[in-house]
């Protein structure tokens, strides 16, 4: 049997870590309905509340490492109803119609 080259090795051992890297690369992480890549953040909802997950690696599978850090969240209140403004309605308005 022929033994490899110092060059075949180091080509052979670049090409093993392409195919690992790639494959890493595919990785997500899915919450709220979105996918999520390696390293990237996401506010979520945990039994201590809403906390600062980062998307990682557990044991070869993609999976959420909850922070400490609660999540900084702004409710946004409801639009106001129009009011009706009450006046004279005459028979004009019935049939107007709006041009744009």
């Amino acid at each position: 049997m022929r033994r490899l080259g110092p060059f075949a090795a180091v080509a052979l051992i670049a090409a093993l870590d392409a195919l690992l890297s790639s494959a890493a690369a595919d990785c997500t992480c899915r919450a709220q309905g979105r996918e999520f890549q390696l390293g990237e953040r996401a506010c979520l909802t945990s039994p201590k509340g809403a906390r600062l997950a980062t998307c990682g690696m557990v044991l070869n599978n993609s999976s959420w490492e909850f922070s400490e850090t609660p999540c900084t969240v702004s409710a946004v209140s409801p639009p106001e109803q129009p009011r009706q403004v009450q006046g004279q309605q005459g028979t004009a308005d019935r049939g107007a119609t709006l041009l744009r």
